[in-house]
């Protein structure tokens, strides 16, 4: 449909179809490099139920993916550009995030630590 005509509008507008606009893609390269990463952390979220964690005894992606959040998180820009996609609350506080001297904690204080 790269020959839309004013003809092919004015027909359109008659049948009553109105033809949404595409938009063009307003994201630079990096831009859209960032957000790959970002996604990439959600997708960690997702399959481990929590934020990536800084720790030696953590897998090397999860440590690397908690180094790119906590640098996304200092960016303002990057948060601006995310916000519309942090549906898990990765930025803000919404989301508990246990340190690694939290993991010798037992159950009963993990829950209060992942409440607060």
């Amino acid at each position: 449909m790269s020959d839309f005509t004013d003809e092919d509008d004015a027909l359109l507008s008659e049948l009553g179809v109105e033809v949404a606009q595409k938009k063009a893609a307003s994201r630079t390269p990096r831009e859209e490099r960032i957000i790959a990463g970002f996604e990439e952390i959600q997708r960690f979220y997702d399959e481990h139920g929590h934020a990536p964690r800084h720790g030696e005894g953590h897998d090397i992606f999860e440590r690397l993916y908690a180094v790119r959040l906590d640098r996304l998180r200092e960016l303002e820009e990057c948060r601006a550009l995310f916000e519309p996609l942090d549906h898990q609350g990765l930025l803000g506080g919404d989301v508990a995030l246990v340190s690694a001297a939290d993991d010798d904690l037992d159950d009963d204080a993990l829950l209060i630590v992942t409440e607060n």
